[in-house]
């Protein structure tokens, strides 16, 4: 499976995408929202890793411009951040992201619901 985890940690986007090839999957990577999109639209991905705290375009921004674009937005997205906040959790989910995971995060619940949302 293609994924593309948009964090603007590099060490964190290492961190997911060994977690990710690890299970057998390929990424490709994106420093914030903007860059993000622009990959999207550019190559085909099964999925996308989203953290939400990111300059020039957070992740919540990315899911409003995401929700415009007719093919971007049946692409499932995992929201995965340091936030736990009840309401962003809601914001997001209202959003179109189809789940949400609180780092520090385990590789087999990344993968669980890698596996799970793409399913679905």
């Amino acid at each position: 499976m293609n994924v593309l985890v948009v964090d603007d940690s590099s060490t964190m986007r290492k961190i997911i995408g060994l977690a990710l090839g690890g299970a057998g999957h390929t990424y490709k990577e994106a420093e914030n929202g903007r860059v993000g999109l622009a990959k999207a639209r550019e190559d085909k991905f099964e999925c996308i890793v989203l953290d939400v705290n990111m300059p020039e375009m957070n992740g919540i921004e990315f899911l409003r411009e995401r929700s415009k674009d007719p093919a971007l937005s049946k692409v499932p997205v995992i929201v995965l951040t340091t936030q736990d906040e009840e309401a962003l959790k809601a914001e997001a989910l209202g959003l179109g992201a189809n789940s949400f995971l609180v780092k520090p995060f385990q590789k087999e619940v990344l993968a669980q619901t890698l596996a799970s949302v793409v399913r679905s």
